[in-house]
C-alpha cells in the first residue's frame, strides 16, 4: 500500500484548515474602519499573505498527489510526500502567525 492516497486527503484537509485561518484574519482585518492607517492593518495583510501562500502550497501538494494517482511513479510519490511535509510545517506556522496576530497585538 502506498502513502500517496493518504497524503492526497491529508493535504486537502490541511488546505481547508488554512482557509479557516485566512477567514479569521480577513474578518479581523475588516473590523477596522476604511480610514484606519495602513500601519494598523499591516500585520493582518502580512498574516493573510503567509496563510494564502501556505494554502496554495497545499493545493500544489493535492495536485501532485492527484497526478500520482493518474500515473504512479517514484518521483511524483517523493514530491507529494515532501510537499505534504512542507505544508504541515506551513500550517503550523500559519496557526502561530494567526494566533500571534490576533491574540497578542
Amino acid at each position: 500500500m502506498d502513502v500517496v492516497p493518504a497524503v492526497f486527503g491529508a493535504a486537502a484537509g490541511l488546505a481547508g484548515l488554512l482557509l479557516v485561518f485566512l477567514g479569521v484574519s480577513i474578518s479581523a482585518f475588516q473590523s477596522y474602519s476604511g480610514d484606519a492607517p495602513a500601519a494598523a492593518t499591516a500585520r493582518f495583510r502580512r498574516a493573510g499573505a503567509w496563510i494564502l501562500g501556505a494554502f496554495l502550497l497545499g493545493l500544489v501538494a493535492v495536485a501532485v498527489s492527484f497526478s500520482w494517482l493518474l500515473s504512479p511513479g517514484r518521483a511524483l510519490r517523493d514530491a507529494a510526500v515532501v510537499l505534504f511535509a512542507v505544508e504541515l510545517a506551513a500550517t503550523a506556522l500559519a496557526a502561530i502567525v494567526t494566533a500571534r496576530t490576533l491574540l497578542w497585538r
